[in-house]
């Protein structure tokens, strides 16, 4: 295995330059379905709310269930699952027009209406147990309005980076938005490259043909993305002070210290809302732990989950 891995890396690093775009996405298919398989999970897919929806799901025992961010999709957790999947059932969804998700650019997007689709999917799978949601970003205030909405279909609630408060703080990404500017929304490649800059402090390495192939999906999303981030108004989701109150679950606050999207002192609003979530905030890291901190994001949450052994039913 580290034999093919090393190969795999190598291969890709020879592809990074006098690729035609056809060839890059080849090898970025490649290289994504190689870490999907690494990590023990599958892509499938499932129709709910008139939404072809994508997914991996992997492993076995107690459910795991990931939601991504905005302009993010599944893959952000794959790293991280490697870890997950040696115990536990793990599904990573693909929010609808996120990913390979369907996209309807009539419909509404907002975090209510996703968290609405999240508890749809978790019925068409007919998950039989209460799961562990985490979420990341946009992702956590979706994870967190599901905990309100279906408290009978989350057993814990971890919240990576999450957004749903108003921080003490104003954010870098907050004051650029009273410019006029945003930086999660790609344009042409040197916004790319910007808004990977903007959202990791700590850049992992990611192949120069995965680079351009994520580069092309952004620019070709730019019209979804800015109606979905309008869509992501306070005024079109519950008050976190009311609603995170309501949520009694065991719950997890992740964080990077220097996140320029979500400001790190919102940890204290979700701490004073959410009294008995656990806390970690890790030093040098943006907004993204579970790309720049995978192996750590991992060992915090399974020791918040508790378990160490695989569960067998």
């Amino acid at each position: 295995m580290r034999k093919i891995a090393i190969a795999t890396c190598l291969a890709l690093s020879l592809a990074i330059t006098a690729c035609t775009p056809d060839q890059e996405d080849k090898i970025s298919a490649w290289a994504i379905h190689g870490e999907r398989s690494r990590s023990n999970l599958e892509l499938k897919r499932i129709t709910v709310d008139g939404f072809n929806m994508a997914y991996l799901e992997g492993g076995q025992g107690d459910t795991v269930f990931l939601i991504h961010g905005f302009q993010s999709n599944k893959d952000i957790w794959v790293r991280m699952a490697r870890q997950l999947t040696k115990h536990y059932h793990v599904i990573a969804i693909d929010l609808p027009a996120h990913g390979e998700s369907t996209i309807l650019p009539d419909r509404s997007y907002t975090v209510p209406e996703q968290a609405k689709r999240v508890i749809a999917f978790m019925d068409a799978l007919k998950l039989k147990q209460p799961v562990n949601v985490m979420g990341h970003s946009m992702g956590g205030a979706i994870a967190f309005h599901v905990a309100v909405m279906a408290p009978g279909h989350v057993k814990s609630l971890a919240l990576v980076s999450s957004a749903g408060v108003i921080s003490p703080t104003p954010s870098e990404l907050w004051r650029l938005n009273q410019q006029g500017k945003n930086p999660l929304i790609v344009r042409n490649e040197r916004d790319y490259e910007a808004m990977l800059d903007f959202t990791l402090s700590d850049r992992p390495w990611i192949p120069g043909p995965v680079i351009a192939t994520l580069t092309r999906e952004a620019i070709a999303r730019q019209q979804i993305g800015e109606k979905i981030y309008r869509e992501l108004a306070p005024a079109n989701s519950m008050k976190a002070e009311e609603a995170l109150t309501m949520i009694h679950v065991p719950a997890l606050v992740i964080w990077g210290d220097q996140d320029k999207v979500l400001d790190v002192s919102s940890v204290g609003v979700f701490k004073q809302y959410l009294p008995q979530a656990q806390v970690t905030v890790f030093k040098g890291v943006g907004h993204a732990p579970p790309l720049e901190r995978t192996e750590e994001t991992a060992a915090v949450y399974q020791e918040f989950l508790g378990k160490s052994q695989p569960v067998i039913h």
